[in-house]
């Protein structure tokens, strides 16, 4: 599992290398941070594990792998988060599930192994880490004026806001991120149930 793994992370290297390298011949240079950053974060489950003892588990780190991906780089660099509707979901959809691997990968390094005390921790740290996420949205679009949840009344993206909707995008926005977190969430408690030992 663990060859899988790194074969997978090294492919994921390669290819931001090869993005970067793409993005500095063009002179595109926040792209170029952006690929940067993605490459120096996936070695972050790595620097908890060596600090902290702290290892996710094979699906957990194929997951974070993917989204600092999805989230950087193809939501924010080629715009992934306009183009489709229903990126913003995925994202936080997936999130719930690398919370829960996240939580497991906690709760074992603490040494409690009781299935019920772990779920429900993980099913608490999964809205937590939703909750900061919203936050830090709400806190970039505050200053830096950006849109991560789609209050401008004139927005390429219109994600998230049904037509019959009586309230703000934003609100709607916020709202639609984190009732997918949690059923994600939920879902992965119920699946880990039956993974985890019982005890």
């Amino acid at each position: 599992m663990m060859d899988a793994l790194n074969m997978y992370i090294n492919l994921v290297r390669v290819a931001l290398t090869c993005l970067a390298l793409y993005h500095v011949y063009k002179r595109e240079y926040m792209p170029t941070l952006s690929v940067g950053a993605v490459f120096a974060l996936t070695y972050l489950p790595w620097v908890v594990d060596a600090i902290f003892g702290i290892r996710m588990d094979l699906v957990g780190n194929v997951l974070y792998i993917a989204l600092i991906v999805m989230t950087i780089y193809l939501g924010n660099v080629l715009k992934y988060y306009s183009k489709f509707s229903w990126w913003d979901r995925l994202i936080h959809f997936l999130s719930g599930i690398t919370f829960v691997s996240f939580g497991v990968a906690i709760a074992h390094g603490a040494g409690v192994s009781n299935r019920f005390h772990v779920l429900f921790f993980c099913l608490t740290l999964s809205a937590f880490l939703h909750v900061i996420w919203e936050v830090l949205e709400y806190a970039s679009d505050s200053i830096f004026h950006t849109n991560s949840q789609s209050w401008q009344k004139v927005n390429v993206a219109v994600n998230h806001q049904p037509e019959a909707a009586i309230q703000p995008a934003g609100l709607v926005d916020t709202m639609n991120d984190t009732i997918v977190c949690m059923i994600s969430t939920v879902a992965a408690c119920a699946v880990w149930w039956f993974v985890l030992p019982l005890r």
